[in-house]
């Protein structure tokens, strides 16, 4: 869930002007109550799946995949309401944190933007 809070942040500050989701800094950065009440709502209509599994720490990650009616919706939002310049603009964005994990995402969330992490109870090993 860390993941999907600090990776919609990025884009929500770095593409849509801060208008996709309204963020507080809070234990682990910028947090959106607004983004936690969308993703159960979405699974709650079949449009995304969330998944837990353990991770070496043996804590509790979670997997959100797009169901095949996810991906249909997605899908048409991309392609008939983003402009073709923004679209290749998201792919390009997106796939350079495709191999990194929730706590990569927050550090590089940490570094770019310090004043996120006020209230963070994070601590680097």
């Amino acid at each position: 869930r860390t993941y999907i809070q600090k990776f919609l942040y990025l884009i929500t500050r770095e593409f849509f002007d801060n208008k996709l989701f309204s963020y507080v800094n809070y234990k682990y950065g910028p947090f959106s109550d607004e983004l936690n009440t969308m993703v159960t709502e979405l699974e709650f209509q079949d449009i995304i799946n969330e998944s837990a599994e353990l991770t070496k720490g043996l804590k509790t990650g979670y997997i959100y995949e797009l169901t095949p009616k996810g991906k249909k919706i997605a899908e048409e939002i991309f392609n008939k309401k983003l402009p073709i310049k923004l679209r290749s603009e998201l792919i390009e964005y997106t796939n350079k944190f495709r191999g990194f994990t929730p706590t990569d995402l927050l550090k590089y969330v940490y570094s770019k933007y310090p004043e996120v992490a006020e209230n963070s109870i994070y601590k680097e090993d």
